[in-house]
């Protein structure tokens, strides 16, 4: 019987000993098959973990720079903030002495003013009248494209103060946007440019006044007035030699429309030397705390009214 089967091990061509290495080899191989799917899985789970972790790490950083942002707009605001205050403070600062102030109405152009007569010390400001008032066709025009021009000036010879008023469209950033988006620095820096004859390379007009403060308030006959204060470079005077001389202005524009609806913008402006800005600053806030844009009358000729017209 041994025998026999033997043989018909051997007649299939395996032998009775062969059978436990086959089913070894069949072991080892399914091990195998399971050692590579814990790995794939294994895989998987760190890919998984590393994409959870990637997006708990944005959303980290996102909390991280709320704060930062948030931070960004309250320093905006308190930046704006302390440009206000220090506006209301140039226009509401005090004076060593009562200023003794003369008001000036134009009804050509309705708007109407004082200037002060003498600084806080008393020292008396002989300011005549440069260019008398007169309609905007006829004014002398700041510079070549004749934008802004000079309805109204009085100057002091001596001391180097002047109080002029302009009046000009808006132009550049202003001129794409609508009044109400208009900030304070804006109509600032925007009146001063169209004032400057400074050029780049390029032939762009640049502004060689810095803005030191602008902010926006609404009086009570319900214009917005848009005051600030700004410093450029002067020339010597009769009473300053120096080859390096700075004016200090205050300013203060509103907008009234034209005929044809677009805006235009009065500027009222009162500068001195550096040194005199001290003493002629209370008289000069007083000023720009008077500046108002009158109700029109039958006298008043609008500044896009019969512009070819110069007298």
């Amino acid at each position: 019987m041994q025998a026999a089967v033997q043989c018909r091990a051997s007649h299939h061509g395996v032998s009775c000993s062969a059978r436990p290495q086959a089913r070894a080899r069949t072991h080892i191989a399914a091990q195998h098959v399971d050692q590579q799917s814990a790995a794939a899985l294994e895989a998987a789970g760190a890919s998984r973990r590393g994409v959870l972790g990637l997006g708990a790490a944005l959303l980290a950083a996102a909390a991280q720079q709320q704060p930062f942002l948030a931070a960004r707009a309250d320093e905006a605001a308190v930046e704006e903030a302390a440009a206000a205050a220090e506006v209301q403070q140039a226009v509401a600062a005090p004076s060593a002495a009562p200023v003794f102030m003369k008001r000036l109405q134009d009804d050509t152009l309705a708007y109407a003013f004082e200037y002060p007569e003498a600084t806080a010390s008393g020292r008396r400001l002989p300011l005549v009248f440069s260019r008398k008032p007169e309609r905007y066709s006829s004014a002398a025009p700041l510079t070549a494209d004749a934008r802004q021009r000079i309805v109204c000036e009085l100057a002091d010879l001596v001391d180097s103060v002047t109080v002029s008023v302009t009046v000009g469209p808006p132009s550049g950033i202003l001129k794409g946007r609508t009044p109400d988006q208009w900030t304070a620095r804006q109509v600032a820096e925007q009146v001063l440019v169209d004032r400057s004859t400074g050029r780049v390379t390029s032939g762009q007009r640049v502004s060689l006044s810095s803005v030191e403060s602008a902010a926006a308030e609404t009086r009570e006959d319900g214009v917005v007035y848009y005051v600030y204060e700004h410093v450029s470079q002067g020339s010597p005077t009769l009473r300053t030699l120096s080859k390096e001389t700075y004016r200090h202005s205050l300013a203060v524009t509103a907008m009234r429309p034209g005929l044809g609806g677009e805006p235009f913008l009065y500027t009222l402006n009162l500068s001195c030397p550096q040194e005199l800005w001290e003493d002629a600053q209370a008289g000069f806030a007083a000023s720009v705390a008077s500046f108002r844009l009158l109700p029109t009358t039958d006298r008043y000729v609008a500044p896009d009214k019969d512009p070819w017209r110069f007298f």
